[in-house]
């Protein structure tokens, strides 16, 4: 008994990072289709109304998505921040001459989602989705707006797959716990606790 107990330690020991590493993958693979969901949406949207509207703070991209018929639900991943339970409510989106406008809400910033905002020259690792460098060196047009999804908290393992996975090894940090500013992908270091919010380019207009 003592010897097929010891076995069974020594198989759990061994399988058990596997497993881990395994669900942990999975989480960054669905998190990645995810965010292809949105850019089709996106393109989607674009073709029969136009610019998709400025979103942030109390709006979101993903609503907006939802309200014109474009998403089946909000954008979530299961890395990150989970949505609270309600989740928090956000800017409602409504298309009333020709435009489509957000009002009301809460602040949605604790929470993974869509936004689009104004592009700046700031750093990309820095610039909170305003930026990205996406052949390493070249800034986004400046007063261009650029649709990026957004990922809070996220760990510094985690958010380095997601550029790996997204942007390849050229354009991606070069270890777990630095900042990554090129690519599609990036992001500040990571805080005391290990985590960062990770921005993922979509499309600019």
């Amino acid at each position: 008994m003592i010897g097929v107990l010891a076995i069974v330690a020594i198989l759990a020991a061994v399988m058990a990072p596997r497993v881990f590493s395994t669900i942990a993958n999975s989480r960054v693979t669905s998190a990645v289709s995810s965010v292809n969901s949105i850019s089709s949406a996106v393109t989607d949207f674009v073709g029969k109304y136009g610019p998709v509207p400025l979103a942030s703070g109390n709006s979101r991209v993903d609503d907006l998505l939802l309200t014109s018929g474009y998403l089946d639900s909000r954008f979530t991943v299961k890395i990150g921040t989970q949505p609270s339970t309600p989740p928090v409510a956000g800017a409602t989106w409504a298309f009333a001459n020709s435009v489509w406008a957000a009002s009301g809400g809460s602040s949605q910033t604790s929470q993974a989602r869509i936004i689009c905002s104004t592009a700046t020259t700031t750093i990309p690792s820095s610039a909170s989705g305003s930026n990205y460098q996406l052949d390493g060196s070249a800034n986004l047009p400046t007063g261009a707006q650029v649709i990026s999804a957004v990922i809070p908290n996220v760990t510094s393992a985690q958010a380095l797959a997601l550029s790996q996975a997204i942007d390849g090894e050229t354009l991606s940090a070069t270890a777990a716990g630095v900042a990554d500013a090129a690519g599609k992908v990036v992001y500040a270091a990571p805080n005391g606790a290990g985590l960062t919010t990770v921005y993922i380019y979509i499309a600019q207009q």
